[in-house]
């Protein structure tokens, strides 16, 4: 080795040892800044020691001065690297191994000082409500608290500086808040505090389009904005809009200085507006707002007004929809014409407005759609509003009648609710099918005022079908098709008490629904030329379900006074001894009851009823009377003379008022009582029979009999006769031989 390699190798050494030394030291001074970064940090965010808020300013002058310290050695590192790599190489690398080490802990000391900034930064400008600073500063601390540190995650230092920034957040929000509850501030008071016949909403917005500004941004930045105009969307909607859709007025009112206000005034009772009255009150408030927010943008250039109409939008259309227009709608064609007029055009120059002011986007079509298919929606709430008024006649009392007749075959009604004379033509199917005058005759009879309503509801709707559009008349037509499906589940369910326990209403409903059928048979021709081609206007189909309706209501009825007739006649006991007193008390007590009711029904029926229905339906229920007695009476086995001469008496009675019973107020001319008997109560004559044996000589019930020919074998068998000869009188040869004769 040369004189001069010895020399350089051993000043390479020297520079070696040199530069160990100042990493020796320079750890060490590493090691007590990063103790005094500790201890600051933890004294100011875990054990708030007052002293250490003061040396944070020493702190950063100490890791600057160490950063300077640690550049000087790198550079000095890196020559001697490049100088003496050949010499001390393991020596060096070692040296920068170190440096490294030094290098991740200075960053991180770096780091929490670039933390701690930010948060006084945070805490400043939210004293000084610099709030897009403050917002700032914190979006900075999250991010630095969110970048991972290699090798130093658990650093517990970090979760009090993460606290710390979430404290300063909360209170830059609660501040942000408040001003913006300064800015935008709501009230709401009775103005007429007696009556509290009206309220008064009010909206204040204070001027200063920079603060309002800096406001926004600053809660864009920290992700409030959108709840904050959620919030505000809904005060809107709640307090302005809505009390202006349903019917109020909105006014615009400028005071001193730099506040604005809004004011709405609301109606305690409420009656929509009309939708250019709406419009404008609406447009009042919208412009209200864009006149204080239009110089307004969020930080993609987007509207302030935009995003508020972004919130509201959507629901503020359905409002105006469903209870403004909607609501509108007329309930007949004379007054849509208007109707158009008055909405069409003043809906879409709404609709131009609100998106010219970016308000709702260009896309939005409800208000479109609504004007497309106003002539759907006035279809639809005329059919809706056709089914309620059904319903609502449906579910009226039954016991105000009126009287229908071929005459009146819509009934006998005023002038002013008679239908035109149109829907009030004569029927002249019957002669124009060549068949009898009396096939399409409605029977005089009683219905429900109710019911003749439906049906001059029915015909005055088929009858503007008729002067309708096609898509119109097609939809009235099947209204009128529901609304009698309607009437077989509405009547019997809204008048079930009523038809189970009042016979006359019964009556009433079963008469309803003779005379709904009645009227279906025939007002499907009557109306088809006149509608469109492709409905088949036919009601046909509905009539046997209907009449079911009435009949089978008036079967359950006659079952249940069936029995109550035969309840009554159980307390005659059969009709044995009926001369003995208490007997005879109890059998003439149940055949007046039974007569009385029979009375009670003659009453209520007979002037409502059709007069050949009246008579059915008494002469079946006095036919279940006769039968019940006749059968009691034939099976007796033993009748004194005294116990014959009352049953015969009691019977007569019933035989008696059978004539009156069987006669109706609706009688035309002179009815023959024997024939209407006969002909209604099925076993009349055997009753008259069985009260001729009890009153007849052995003699005269054989010549009745007449070998098995006379009108007594028409109604007896041979052993009915021979028992009740048998109970009646007593054995002798001439019984015997009267009764070898029967056979």
């Amino acid at each position: 080795m040369s004189f001069v390699s010895q020399v350089l190798s051993s000043a390479g050494q020297l520079e070696a040892k040199e530069i160990q030394g100042k990493m020796e030291m320079l750890g060490k001074k590493m090691d007590d800044l990063k103790l005094e970064v500790f201890e600051v940090t933890k004294g100011k965010y875990e054990t708030f020691f007052p002293q250490k808020f003061q040396t944070t300013a020493a702190l950063k002058e100490n890791v600057d001065k160490v950063l300077g310290d640690f550049t000087e050695a790198k550079e000095k590192i890196e020559s001697e690297v490049q100088n003496q790599l050949t010499l001390s190489k393991d020596i060096l690398t070692s040296l920068k191994g170190e440096l490294e080490n030094h290098k991740c802990v200075l960053e991180v000391l770096e780091k929490l000082v670039q933390i701690q900034d930010n948060l006084e930064c945070a805490a400043s400008a939210n004293e000084t409500q610099s709030y897009s600073e403050g917002a700032a500063a914190l979006l900075k601390v999250e991010l630095l608290l969110g970048t991972p540190l290699d090798g130093y995650d658990d650093i517990q230092i970090l979760q009090a500086l993460q606290t710390e920034c979430c404290v300063e957040k909360q209170k830059l929000i609660f501040k942000m808040n408040e001003k913006w509850k300064q800015m935008v501030t709501w009230n709401s008071s009775d103005s007429n505090s007696q009556s509290k016949s009206k309220q008064v909403s009010q909206l204040e917005i204070t001027s200063g389009s920079s603060a309002m500004s800096e406001l926004i941004g600053a809660m864009e930045t920290l992700g409030i904005l959108e709840s904050t105009l959620k919030c505000f969307g809904n005060r809107l909607m709640e307090h302005l809009f809505k009390p202006c859709v349903v019917n109020s007025t909105a006014t615009v009112k400028n005071t001193p200085g730099n506040v604005v206000i809004v004011t709405v005034n609301v109606e305690k009772n409420p009656v929509p507006p009309p939708p250019k009255q709406m419009y404008m009150n609406v447009l009042t408030i919208i412009q209200f707002l864009e006149k204080h927010f239009k110089e307004l943008r969020i930080q993609d250039g987007t509207d302030f007004l935009s995003c508020i109409g972004r919130n509201v939008s959507k629901e503020l259309l359905k409002l105006i929809v469903n209870d403004c227009l909607t609501p509108a709608i007329p309930h007949n064609n004379k007054d849509m014409t208007e109707f158009e007029g008055n909405c069409i055009e003043p809906t879409k120059a709404f609709q131009d407005i609100l998106v010219n002011l970016k308000f709702i986007p260009e896309d939005d079509n409800a208000l479109e759609d609504f004007v497309k298919n106003i002539n759907v929606l006035f279809v639809n709430k005329k059919s809706q509003n056709i089914l309620l008024q059904a319903r609502d006649l449906m579910k009226s009392e039954l016991h105000n009648t009126v009287k229908v007749s071929d005459q009146h075959p819509l009934g006998e009604l005023a002038e002013k609710d008679a239908p035109s004379d149109k829907k009030s033509r004569k029927l002249e199917l019957a002669s124009s099918c060549q068949l009898s005058t009396d096939t399409f005759k409605l029977p005089p009879c009683q219905i429900s005022v109710c019911t003749q309503q439906l049906m001059v509801l029915t015909y005055e709707t088929l009858d503007e079908a008729t002067h309708s559009s096609q898509e119109c008349a097609v939809q009235l037509f099947f209204a009128v098709r529901n609304m009698f499906e309607l009437f077989c589940s509405v009547y019997p369910t809204a008048h079930q008490k009523a038809l189970t326990l009042f016979p006359q209403m019964s009556a009433v409903f079963n008469n309803d629904c003779l005379y709904v059928a009645h009227h279906l048979a025939t007002i499907g021709h009557q109306f088809n030329k006149s509608l469109p081609a492709d409905v088949q206007a036919t009601f046909v189909d509905l009539m046997p379900k209907i009449r079911r309706l009435g009949s089978d209501t008036m079967l359950q009825q006659l079952k249940s006074q069936k029995d109550i007739m035969l309840e009554y006649l159980q307390a005659a006991k059969g009709f044995v001894s009926v001369s003995e007193g208490s007997n005879c008390a109890s059998a003439e007590k149940a055949v007046k009851q039974v007569l009385h009711q029979l009375g009670h029904l003659q009453k209520v029926w007979q002037e409502i009823l059709p007069v050949s229905q009246y008579r059915k339906l008494i002469g079946t229920l006095l036919n279940t009377v006769v039968v019940e007695i006749c059968d009691q009476v034939v099976s007796l086995e033993d009748m004194s003379a005294s116990d014959a001469s009352q049953l015969a008496s009691l019977m007569s009675l019933i035989q008696k008022r059978a004539g009156p019973l069987i006669k109706s107020a609706n009688d035309e001319g002179n009815v023959n009582v024997t024939v209407e008997l006969q002909r209604n109560v099925p076993k009349w004559l055997r009753f008259t029979e069985i009260i001729n044996i009890l009153n007849a000589s052995l003699l005269e019930i054989n010549d009745r009999w007449a070998d098995g020919k006379g009108p007594l074998a028409n109604e007896l068998t041979a052993a009915e006769v021979k028992q009740m000869i048998r109970a009646l009188f007593q054995n002798t040869d001439r019984r015997s031989a009267i009764l070898a004769k029967i056979r």
